[in-house]
């Protein structure tokens, strides 16, 4: 499926939502974007009907516990260090990530569907259903 801004509004459309043209609207209110794959920035601080979580390779599961990897992400901004005030080389990359899977988690109002990449966190997910 496209993803994240691939597909654009047609130019011609001069449709409006409540008198705001469509491309005034956020990502998730465009009526294009139905059928395309956002990503955190695309739906950060929108709250979605059902939402639909594809779990990289960077969000592990290992000796029963979430491990987050900047190394497997494609993220640059989880895999880059930072250079502090003292010149030394800081990694945020871990709490970043962390963070981006928070916000994708909570926009679902009403439904979140999920799928891991990881086969071990896969099938903790897979167990932990079957005990609600």
């Amino acid at each position: 499926m496209p993803w994240n801004l691939q597909i654009k509004p047609n130019k011609e459309d001069k449709r409006q939502i409540n008198g705001i043209k469509y491309s005034d609207l956020s990502w998730a209110e465009q009526p294009h974007t139905i059928n395309e794959i956002g990503s955190t920035f695309t739906i950060q601080g929108s709250d979605l009907n059902y939402a639909g979580v594809e779990i990289g390779p960077s969000v592990k599961y290992r000796d029963g516990k979430i491990i987050f990897d900047p190394s497997a992400s494609s993220n640059k901004n989880a895999i880059q260090n930072r250079t502090m005030h003292d010149n030394s080389k800081k990694s945020f990359g871990e709490q970043l990530l962390r963070n981006e899977l928070n916000v994708l988690l909570t926009v679902g109002i009403h439904g979140l569907y999920l799928h891991a990449v990881d086969p071990q966190l896969q099938a903790a997910l897979k167990e932990a259903i079957r005990r609600i």
